[in-house]
């Protein structure tokens, strides 16, 4: 599995303009040491759900955690999650580490978070449940996020902020946002704020923003 998972990132990063190659585990940037990336699968329990984390490690001190459900056993649930990470986070990450911006898959912005001044790269909210779950994203679903990040106590360092939404039903929801890997009780309080499509059968909305300080 770790072949599979290895050769489909170096094809996914390769149709962008990045070439990567296997250093062991990693995948690094020729003649470089950072950013470099990997994957690891954990088959699911009984036929169950498999995840996939992905980690993006930036320098000696900081690491971009991920993880992604996949649908299926072995190859097939890891393909389904690979493709989970190329639909959200792929492009960001592509961008705040890579350098590359591909301005059609995401939405970047400015944005003063105490002294300091960081672009923002967005991700889309992907979603995943039913085909007929709701597909509008309220307005106010990132302006909420971008108001707490304003506020925040941040560094002048790449920071990456993970945003899930599920929809229960019966009027329960489930939500965590972490900022840098760490749950962030603003930006859940923001996303928690915002009215959210309700729908009978589940769903869920994910979303990936980085910020790459300007100064």
């Amino acid at each position: 599995m770790d072949r599979l998972i290895q050769n489909h990132l170096i094809d996914l990063f390769a149709e962008h303009g990045v070439e990567l190659e296997a250093d062991e585990d990693w995948l690094l940037t020729e003649g470089e040491d950072f950013p470099a990336i990997r994957g690891i699968w954990h088959e699911g329990a009984g036929g169950g759900m498999g995840r996939l984390d992905i980690d993006i490690v930036l320098d000696e001190e900081r690491t971009i955690e991920e993880s992604f459900g996949g649908i299926g056993a072995g190859k097939a649930g890891c393909r389904d999650a690979l493709d989970g990470f190329a639909r959200n986070d792929f492009h960001v990450v592509l961008a705040a580490c890579w350098h590359r911006v591909n301005a059609k898959k995401l939405a970047v912005r400015e944005l003063v978070a105490g002294v300091h001044r960081f672009t923002l790269y967005i991700g889309d909210f992907t979603l995943r449940g039913e085909k007929d779950a709701p597909m509008e994203i309220p307005e106010d679903g990132l302006s909420a996020l971008e108001a707490a990040i304003a506020t925040a106590p941040l560094t002048a360092d790449v920071h990456w902020i993970r945003v899930f939404y599920g929809n229960v039903g019966d009027g329960k929801t489930q939500v965590e946002v972490l900022l840098d890997n760490e749950p962030w009780a603003a930006g859940h309080k923001a996303i928690a704020s915002v009215d959210w499509p309700q729908h009978e059968r589940y769903y869920s909305l994910r979303n990936f923003i980085a910020l790459v300080p300007m100064d």
